[in-house]
């Protein structure tokens, strides 16, 4: 085996090393359906835009390529939780006025349109307090927002009428089809020229990842990282057991008792 060709499985291994950026978002059905409804939403006038999944569904990702094909200086996303209200207040002086904040009320009220945009990832870490905090700012018409939480998070708050009358839409991520992982799967190993790898993959190796995952991309992506790493192992070590034109089954069964979800 030329020496060029060794790192073929670990070019595969590592197009699964999770990731949030925008650049890395898959273009799946379901994953442009949200993007899109996002877009169109931000069209609109709103005060809030609530987006609900499990951990790992890529409510990050979805909010991270928002931002990025927007392109609006008046979108200010966060995905770094804040600790304090007076953090918060800290950083939008420094993003808004260019210095920390001394007289806050006063400084929004001042603030000329058009309507700032904030984006709260992994908004179910805040508190009753800080939420309210934002549905005060979202009631001066100077700031609208777009929360991503963990399903069922803050069902409470949200439920109150004065919360649940400003709550323009409830966007709900659900775990892709099997027919949507391949699709998935395939996407990522075309983005890194992998050609061959991705026609490997067929509808019988997407369900058996599937039936494992549950298509949760971040367990997802950890399969088909721990899949590689096993098949660059055996790839250099005993390399009549790989066959470059198909995933063997035996090694999606070695990946899935690796990580638990079979026994030996």
């Amino acid at each position: 085996m030329a020496n060029h060709d060794k790192s073929y499985y670990l070019q595969a291994r590592d197009a699964f090393i999770d990731s949030s950026r925008a650049q890395d978002f898959i273009k799946i059905d379901s994953s442009v359906v949200h993007l899109e409804r996002l877009k169109n939403h931000y069209e609109k006038p709103f005060k809030f835009i609530l987006i609900h999944s499990e951990p790992g569904l890529g409510k990050t990702i979805l909010l991270q390529r928002l931002a990025y094909e927007l392109d609006d200086p008046h979108l200010l996303p966060f995905f770094k939780p804040f600790f304090s209200i007076e953090a918060f207040k800290e950083t939008l002086s420094d993003l808004l006025f260019d210095r920390r904040a001394t007289d806050f009320d006063g400084d929004i009220h001042r603030l000329d349109y058009p309507t700032k945009t904030i984006i709260l990832d992994e908004a179910q870490l805040y508190d009753e307090t800080f939420l309210e905090f934002v549905r005060v700012l979202s009631d001066t018409q100077k700031f609208r927002f777009i929360l991503s939480m963990h399903q069922n998070a803050n069902e409470q708050l949200f439920a109150k009428e004065h919360f649940k009358t400003r709550i323009f839409d409830t966007i709900v991520l659900s775990p892709p089809t099997p027919g949507e992982l391949l699709i998935y799967i395939q996407k990522k190993l075309l983005n890194v020229q992998l050609l061959d790898l991705a026609k490997a993959f067929g509808m019988a190796e997407a369900k058996y990842i599937h039936s494992h995952t549950r298509g949760n991309f971040r367990l997802t992506n950890r399969f088909l990282f721990t899949l590689f790493d096993i098949m660059h192992y055996f790839d250099e070590h005993r390399p009549s057991m790989v066959d470059r034109g198909k995933i063997d089954r035996k090694f999606l069964e070695m990946s899935a008792l690796y990580l638990g979800y079979i026994d030996a």
